[in-house]
């Protein structure tokens, strides 16, 4: 038999998270029919001293058109040999940014990734400025746009090279945090700019937090609602092989901290071992970007933070799913209040006769069914006066909106509360 392709074998470990169907082939598949997965694949053309690798893709356009409407992803599947393939997946609206300063030639849109030698990814399209696309790398999250567009990984701006060094200096806005993390966890030689991205990320996430660094000081002393203290240990090396333990254990008590985080671009095994037996948390920067992408999008508790940060040795998946589980319920009930939305109209109907309509509504969409408790204390939700869409007479209930009016109602009051300020 002959080896599996790459493309299949991401297919196989997407089929453990997400039911696929496949439209044409391994190219194309669909994904719990609510995405659509347009998959290219590359080997590497080659390697140099400033490259790891080097590939070439290209995009049919007839085929982009057919599912551009059906929440399109571009995955290029960047093959190094028959155990390490990257994927880098696009979204549609991204990709949108990229092919349009593309020139469409034999009916295709052709692009070159190359990998740098410090494990960086960069689009290269000719007359361009290289467009670096990291972040895009196994980032495995198929949510329709509009829960994606504030925390997703985003293409900047496209710069022409013939613009002088000069200008782009000007010009340069301030890099987003989750590079800012990236990029000042490899500089070694300015380790103050780490501090610094450390103690935005954990005010992101809601914690209080004050930067204290210099010689002897702990980097980041976290004061509320948990006092812990945060150590940035940057390297340009892909991973730190040692760390003084005794000295942060003294900063710790010191600072008079429940627990220790260390933070870091990687970490070696024995590294880890020695974090388990010191009662110390190691993190890693795509752990922590990618704490950061769940709080964009879901702006969790700094409590569900600590839960996973005060655990002793290397932050791992398994422990960020729990962050992953309490957004996914968070989702689930945004979409249980929608759900009852669709199911609504101008006609008076009692929870019986609501959960008999839900219940046709999630076979119809293979979606999970609604429990009765779970119908009344969100019809009561929604009853309330700060969003007031729903009305009710006795044990019945209808919309005071169209259900696309109610949806709005719902956007407007939250766009409120996020920006109104009371008088002083």
């Amino acid at each position: 038999m002959g080896e599996t392709s790459p493309k299949r074998t991401l297919i196989d470990k997407l089929s453990k998270k997400y039911r696929i169907e496949p439209i044409r082939g391994s190219d194309v598949v669909a994904v719990n029919s609510k995405a659509i997965l347009y998959l290219r694949e590359c080997k590497n053309l080659g390697t140099t001293k400033k490259l790891l690798g080097k590939f070439w893709f290209g995009i049919t356009q007839s085929e982009y058109s057919k599912y551009s409407d059906s929440n399109l992803f571009i995955v290029c599947v960047c093959v190094f040999d028959s155990e390490h393939a990257d994927c880098l997946v696009f979204p549609f609206e991204e990709f949108e940014k990229i092919k349009n300063e593309i020139a469409l030639r034999s009916g295709q849109w052709k692009f070159n990734i190359l990998k740098s030698a410090e494990h960086r990814y960069f689009l290269q399209i000719p007359n361009m400025e290289d467009l670096e696309v990291t972040e895009f790398v196994n980032y495995f999250d198929f949510s329709p746009v509009q829960f994606r567009k504030t925390y997703a990984p985003q293409v900047g701006g496209l710069i022409p090279k013939e613009l002088k060094e000069e200008k782009l200096a000007i010009q340069k806005p301030p890099l987003p945090l989750a590079e800012e993390l990236l990029t000042a966890s490899k500089d070694s030689s300015n380790p103050k700019n780490f501090e610094i991205a450390l103690e935005k990320l954990f005010a992101e996430l809601g914690f209080r937090c004050k930067r204290i660094g210099g010689s002897g000081e702990t980097d980041i002393l976290v004061t509320e609602p948990i006092r812990f203290i945060v150590e940035g240990k940057s390297t340009k090396a892909d991973t730190k092989s040692a760390i003084n333990f005794t000295r942060i254990k003294r900063h710790m008590k010191e600072s008079n901290a429940n627990f220790m985080v260390i933070a870091s671009v990687g970490f070696d095994p024995a590294v880890g071992r020695d974090a388990e037996l010191e009662n110390a948390a190691l993190v890693d920067i795509q752990s922590l970007i990618a704490m950061l992408r769940i709080h964009e999008r879901h702006t969790l508790s700094p409590f569900d933070y600590a839960e996973v940060l005060r655990q002793p040795g290397v932050i791992t998946t398994a422990r960020l799913n729990i962050l992953t589980q309490k957004a996914e319920e968070q989702e689930r009930k945004i979409q249980k209040v929608l759900i009852i939305i669709d199911n609504l109209d101008f006609s008076f109907r009692n929870i019986d006769e609501l959960r008999g309509r839900i219940d046709l509504f999630c076979d119809q969409r293979r979606l999970p069914k609604l429990e009765k408790l779970e119908i009344a204390n969100l019809l009561s939700l929604m009853s309330d006066d700060i969003f007031g869409i729903i009305m009710h007479k006795g044990e019945q209930f209808s919309l005071r909106f169209t259900q696309s009016k109610a949806k709005d109602r719902i956007k407007t009051t939250l766009r409120m509360l996020s920006s109104f300020q009371l008088a002083d």
